[in-house]
């Protein structure tokens, strides 16, 4: 079985669940998508459970690449790169998902895929802790440990990301990034 098929498969799938959400997606319209037969899709994927974890894996590994390659640019200081690094997921699905689709794709993947999830959530924890660690911020584990912080500012994302309009998202991600930096910085 080729692996650029497979990609294929689910490059097409990520658009079917951001257009139709999981409940009205189907195997034949990821078929379509993908431009393959129905039968073609069954060979790599037992049904649409495993097509979504596929999906929701191939987002959270791109993610974290991108965050990765911010993270570790040494171009800016401290808060350039771990606001670019945090804006990754700020921007995660950022017009891929009709947005009568997010809420409902968020909760399938809860269910269906929530393995995935906390493996994300702890990966990306991981690299805005190590940013955070060959930063030389002055207070960082004097009073707050670098993965504290690291959870801190990943577990204010999805507050932050109910702000419709994507320029004052990321305004307030700044925000936010500036104030930890300048308290570390005392």
């Amino acid at each position: 079985m080729s692996e650029d098929r497979r990609d294929q498969i689910v490059t097409a799938a990520l658009e079917v669940f951001g257009r139709y959400g999981y409940r009205r997606s189907s195997m034949d319209l990821i078929a379509q998508a993908a431009r393959i037969s129905r039968p073609a899709v069954y060979q790599y994927f037992p049904g649409k459970e495993a097509v979504f974890r596929a999906v929701g894996q191939k987002i959270a590994d791109e993610v974290l690449a991108a965050a990765a390659r911010a993270g570790a640019t040494r171009s800016g200081d401290v808060a350039d790169r771990l606001t670019e690094a945090l804006a990754q997921k700020l921007d995660l699905f950022g017009g891929a998902i009709g947005a009568g689709f997010k809420a409902e794709l968020f909760a399938e993947a809860g269910q269906l895929a929530g393995d995935v999830i906390a493996s994300f959530h702890d990966r990306y924890a991981d690299l805005v802790e190590r940013v955070l660690a060959e930063s030389g911020l002055p207070g960082l584990g004097r009073t707050i440990s670098p993965r504290d912080v690291a959870l801190v500012l990943t577990d204010a994302l999805p507050g932050i990301a109910q702000e419709p309009d994507a320029e004052t998202a990321r305004r307030r991600l700044r925000q936010l990034v500036d104030l930890v930096v300048r308290g570390l910085s005392a």
